[in-house]
């Protein structure tokens, strides 16, 4: 290989390891704005408030790339997680009770709020039977068979 080819291997190298790190060492502080919307989005809707992260670890993820959070002074649970309709990503959160069913999906911004309220009943309900089955999942994976 010449010259440029290497340099240009080593840049692209090194700025995907810096972006590595970026994303690595600043974990903590997006969870911590993920957990301040979320708890002004449970705030407005009435639920709970998120204390932390469920099980933080790098293990199996969650369906569809959603975090778990524990509520606060509940045995409820929060998914966050996306919904996709029409190729526009809107954050939102379940909120799930002890015995693993969704009570509500809340949409954490306007443009969430916008895509769930044109969502139709078959859709709706996909999202409803992933976010089941993951928490079904994740509970038997922490020995709480239901």
């Amino acid at each position: 290989m010449n010259r440029r080819m290497m340099l240009c291997l080593v840049w692209i190298g090194s700025a995907l390891l810096i972006g590595f790190l970026l994303w690595f060492f600043t974990l903590t502080y997006r969870t911590r704005l993920l957990i301040d919307v979320v708890n002004k989005t449970l705030a407005v809707g009435g639920g709970g408030q998120v204390e932390r992260i469920s099980g933080f670890s790098f293990r199996r993820p969650a369906v569809m790339g959603g975090t778990w959070f524990e509520l606060h002074n509940s045995t409820d649970m929060a998914f966050v997680f996306s919904m996709i309709r029409n190729g526009i990503a809107a954050a939102c959160v379940a909120i799930v009770d002890d015995s693993g069913k969704v009570r509500s999906i809340l949409p954490l911004s306007d443009n969430a709020r916008q895509i769930t309220d044109e969502l139709r009943l078959p859709i709706y309900r996909f999202y409803i039977d992933r976010i089941e089955r993951d928490g079904r999942i994740k509970n038997i994976n922490k020995g709480v068979l239901q």
